[in-house]
């Protein structure tokens, strides 16, 4: 079986080889060739890419607790569309499963975060929780505020603990966007403390083709706000979702990182987890926009994802199982992603074209 290491590094080579390829006659047609020797995608397989449909496989890891799911289709649009309605994030993850989204502004302001509308389970969790022992994922420090700021006997207790998680959430963003990594909160729901900041720098270290492959971008990645990409957009956004049994609060870290110049040009972005108060440690999505190398010049490209995230409880026999569910459920979650991504974008631009002419 492809390990995970080993078929990653190939996976993201593609986007310099493309890059690098002086015509494509001298090269190996990309992202076919990569999509062959890397993920194992059969002949047809690659022509039902070609010819617009959805593409999903789930990938080896030789963590357990860790899911990664590689997914690819089609798309009749440029990439610079593309990018312009990503960026207006809003919108683009509005659909079935959003509750809530919200982009965060730079600097954050405290207004970003009073709307969210947190599940009366969780709020009525806190009082219950202890170090160790919690239903919602939570720091120490956070925990010690909710429990000692608000009196959780009077009438507006919830009120009050909605208004100081909003303010939590602010002061999160605050202190990132000035730290970065090093001032993520350790969970402390578990008996076993999760340090945030140690789960994904766990996870870049086990991602060698972007370091070997996309240095800049690495490094941007693993030492933000340290390290500058020149070219490269970013922002922060937090979302309300439905997800398992529990709705889910998470905060993610947007890059968005042009590998060219060009109206079709290859792109990169990376969506990083930097909270989400059930399910999991950490996630990386990575989403590549590619061109096909035998016909540069043509409107379309190739989305690519590659999903990786770290979870509560998939170890073990009884974890197992959870962790095949899961899998299931990610693969089937990204199949359908791509297939309204692709549907949307397709008849938005087909109208933007329309209405130039």
């Amino acid at each position: 079986m492809t390990t995970w290491r080993g078929a990653a590094n190939r996976i993201h080579a593609f986007t310099l080889v493309i890059l690098s390829a002086v015509s494509a006659a001298a090269q190996p047609r990309e992202p076919h060739h990569y999509l062959r020797t890397a993920i194992g995608l059969k002949d047809s397989e690659i022509r039902q890419a070609e010819q617009g449909q959805v593409i999903v496989k789930v990938l080896h890891t030789p963590l357990k607790r860790e899911v990664a799911i590689f997914g690819i289709v089609w798309i009749e649009a440029t990439t610079t569309f593309f990018v312009d309605r990503y960026e207006d994030i809003e919108n683009f993850e509005k659909g079935t499963g959003i509750l809530q989204i919200e982009k965060i502004s730079n600097p954050p302001q405290l207004s970003d975060f009073t709307p969210i509308r947190w599940p009366e389970e969780d709020i009525r969790a806190i009082p219950k929780c202890r170090v160790g022992k919690c239903a919602v994922k939570i720091d120490e420090a956070s925990l010690q505020r909710l429990q000692s700021e608000i009196d959780w006997s009077a009438p507006d207790a919830e009120a009050k603990a909605r208004r100081l998680i909003a303010e939590i959430a602010y002061e999160t963003a605050q202190r990132y966007l000035e730290g970065g990594d090093e001032t993520l909160a350790a969970y402390r729901d578990k008996k076993r403390p999760t340090y945030l900041a140690k789960e994904f720098d766990n996870m870049l270290e086990s991602s060698p083709f972007l370091y070997e492959y996309l240095p800049k971008l690495h490094d941007y990645l693993k030492n933000f706000p340290k390290a500058q990409l020149p070219g490269s957009t970013s922002f922060l956004y937090w979302s309300v979702n439905e997800f398992g049994l529990k709705p889910l609060f998470r905060m993610n870290h947007v890059v968005i990182y042009p590998l060219e110049e060009g109206h079709n040009a290859n792109v990169a972005i990376a969506s990083k987890m930097l909270y989400a108060s059930h399910y999991f440690h950490c996630a990386l999505e990575l989403r590549f926009l590619v061109q096909d190398s035998a016909h540069p010049k043509d409107v379309g490209f190739y989305i690519i994802s590659v999903n990786r995230s770290r979870s509560d409880g998939l170890t073990g026999l009884f974890g197992s199982i959870v962790r095949s569910k899961g899998a299931k459920r990610a693969k089937d979650g990204l199949a359908g992603a791509l297939l309204n991504l692709k549907t949307n974008l397709e008849q938005n631009y087909g109208r933007q074209v329309a209405g130039e002419q």
